[in-house]
């Protein structure tokens, strides 16, 4: 899966404006950790970026180091979405996709408010071509993600 991390809000907003939105790309190579595969995430499942990504542009993610909501963490699955089988549809396809997916009804009916009128951002791992083709991998997994705190306990309903 692919991954593009969406660091700056007021990139996000303007992108949106322009009828295209920050998002994100990903499943890459990660060192396993304690946690989850990339690609059996569900909903509700928590972690913190900062320890799936790194600075990098862009990178492939396989394990994403799950915690407890409970627990201090920045992200939160929120929705999976299954894109049609076939053949690759390209990365540009998938990534229009993911936004409409991710940035849509289902980011407002989890959060409780729109995206453009949120403050917490949303983030997308999205199958690489590699990962199609040779995994059979047809997700889009939607993650929320507040910037610059933790949270603990679920994003579902926070309304903001």
């Amino acid at each position: 899966m692919a991954f593009l991390s969406p660091t700056v809000r007021g990139a996000a907003l303007s992108a949106a404006a322009v009828g295209a939105a920050l998002g994100l790309t990903g499943c890459g190579v990660l060192m396993p950790l304690l946690g989850g595969s990339a690609f059996q995430l569900e909903v509700g499942d928590c972690f913190t970026e900062e320890e799936v990504f790194d600075s990098s542009a862009q990178q492939e993610v396989t394990d994403v180091p799950l915690v407890d909501c409970a627990e201090p963490h920045d992200s939160e699955v929120f929705l999976n979405h299954d894109v049609a089988g076939g053949a690759f549809p390209g990365d540009e396809a998938l990534q229009t996709e993911a936004e409409e997916a991710c940035l849509g009804q289902a980011f407002t009916d989890f959060v409780g408010v729109p995206y453009v009128d949120s403050e917490i951002y949303a983030g997308w791992l999205v199958p690489t071509q590699q990962s199609w083709e040779n995994l059979d991998d047809r997700r889009i997994t939607c993650y929320l993600l507040v910037l610059d705190e933790t949270v603990t306990g679920t994003l579902q309903g926070a309304s903001r």
